[in-house]
């Protein structure tokens, strides 16, 4: 009768010893393979109200300016509000401007020219959450102001705004090029401006 009990003891053990090895390989498995889908899943569900987000933020921005017509035989830019040109400027990106009532030349009026899609946006699209979203909101928007064309030269506290050109158009008037700080990606935009002249 001995025996018998002794083999039970043993068999317990060997029971023991599969449920603690089994129960390891579980809680090793969901910490190995079940945790970080579940932080896969909640990454990607976060994405998919970012989208949302983000597509807004550009659509609104977008809804600022207008594109620049190109005059197709030549391929010169037009801001027909300021009564402005740009002889081709032979760029991948279409330019965009913000409608400016007023003759640039005349006035203290400002034109703002920037790109379609709008440089310094791809950080947009790389964030992983609505915080990091709206902390690269401010770049957006320096971009999406772009270069501002002035006929006269900003005060020198704006400490924001740099002076990039100083054009003297075949009208005899000059203008003056400045671009944000915030926005270096729009330099060779800036760049390009200075062959603007008046029509």
């Amino acid at each position: 009768m001995k025996k018998p009990l002794k083999k039970n003891k043993s068999w317990d053990k060997k029971k023991i010893a599969v449920f603690v090895t089994a129960a390891g390989l579980i809680i090793f498995g969901s910490f190995y393979y079940v945790i970080p889908k579940v932080h896969y899943y909640d990454d990607v569900a976060n994405q998919a109200g970012l989208v949302n987000v983000r597509e807004l933020t550009l659509l609104a921005v977008r809804g600022l300016k207008k594109d620049a017509p190109v005059e197709p035989r030549t391929g010169d830019v037009y801001f027909p509000e300021s009564r402005l040109y740009l002889p081709n400027p032979d760029i991948a990106l279409p330019l965009t401007y913000l409608i400016d009532n007023s003759d640039v030349t005349n006035s203290q009026a400002e034109l703002s020219i920037s790109t379609y899609p709008v440089r310094g946006t791809h950080t947009l699209y790389m964030v992983r959450d609505v915080e990091h979203l709206f902390e690269a909101v401010p770049k957006l928007q320096a971009c999406s102001r772009g270069v501002k064309l002035v006929s006269n030269k900003f005060p020198p506290d704006n400490t924001q705004n740099e002076l990039k050109h100083t054009v003297r158009l075949n009208n005899g008037k000059e203008l003056f090029i400045y671009l944000e700080k915030a926005c270096p990606e729009l330099n060779d935009t800036a760049d390009l401006l200075k062959n603007i002249q008046a029509y």
